[in-house]
């Protein structure tokens, strides 16, 4: 539901490879001096277990949304270490590369390095994630400063809509508001989520969080959610919230945005 760290821009996205390919060269390198094993298998073996922690680290961002406990997190990280050595293996051994001894040798330096980056990586995601929501907070308290009313001028009345249409190459979409859940900012488009699928609009959050009736809560920098689709609010740890939809959709709320919703549920 958030934009990968690995992707958020061209930078983050070279930086990925290029530290992907460094885990190669220093895993295969290990292989190769740990057991004077030959290149090639070394670096086929690297390539396909860091290949398989990358994946896998890749999509632990988007559960670390709901996986707060962190036993659950150690389960996850020895699970997937033994799902990469088991397919390692078969993979070496499909290509006529596998030297049983060897692989059963080398299984600590193996386990050890997996749980190192692992280790790392799940430590990078919790500081972005605090990271991003300090920044979220501020740019929320910024905000709402500039909505106040100043005295002595004259403020609009903001006209509230009652559908949104979105173009789709020659195809015109409306969106009646009853069958919108959420909307969630990515950069200078947001995107409509709806029982019939996703759409995206180029628009910003703040024309919608002025133009949508009292209903639509924006209980994040990046997200705003119809209330009446709102199964549950859940607190993780001290200052963490999740809003979880009918239709399963989970959404990071703010400390600001939690206590707006609570206001306007009457909680």
């Amino acid at each position: 539901m958030f934009t990968h760290p690995f992707t958020e821009s061209l930078k983050c996205r070279a930086a990925s490879v290029l530290i992907t390919l460094s885990v190669v060269a220093v895993n295969g390198g290990l292989l190769m001096f740990y057991g004077g094993t030959a290149a090639v298998p070394a670096f086929v073996d690297s390539i396909v277990s860091v290949g398989l922690l990358v994946a896998a680290g890749y999509a632990a961002w988007f559960a670390l949304v709901s996986i707060h406990i962190w036993q659950v997190k150690i389960m996850l990280m020895l699970f997937v270490q033994c799902i990469s050595l088991g397919v390692s293996y078969a993979v070496l051994s499909l290509a006529d590369m596998a030297d049983t001894a060897f692989f059963l040798k080398s299984l600590p330096l193996r386990i050890l390095f997996g749980l190192l980056c692992w280790t790392i990586l799940l430590q990078w995601y919790r500081f972005k994630q605090k990271a991003d929501e300090v920044r979220a907070e501020a740019a929320e308290a910024e905000e709402r400063r500039s909505r106040q009313p100043v005295p002595e001028l004259v403020q609009e009345t903001q006209e509230i809509i009652d559908r949104i249409t979105v173009k789709d190459g020659s195809r015109i979409h409306i969106i009646r508001l009853e069958e919108l859940l959420c909307l969630q900012s990515s950069g200078d488009y947001v995107t409509l989520f709806t029982p019939a699928g996703q759409y995206i609009k180029e628009q910003t959050m703040k024309y919608f969080e002025t133009h949508l009736p009292a209903i639509f809560v924006r209980i994040h920098r990046s997200a705003i959610v119809n209330t009446n689709h709102i199964l549950r609010v859940e607190l993780f740890g001290k200052e963490n919230y999740q809003v979880k939809l009918k239709n399963g959709i989970s959404l990071r709320a703010s400390i600001a945005g939690y206590k707006l919703l609570k206001e306007r549920l009457a909680l």
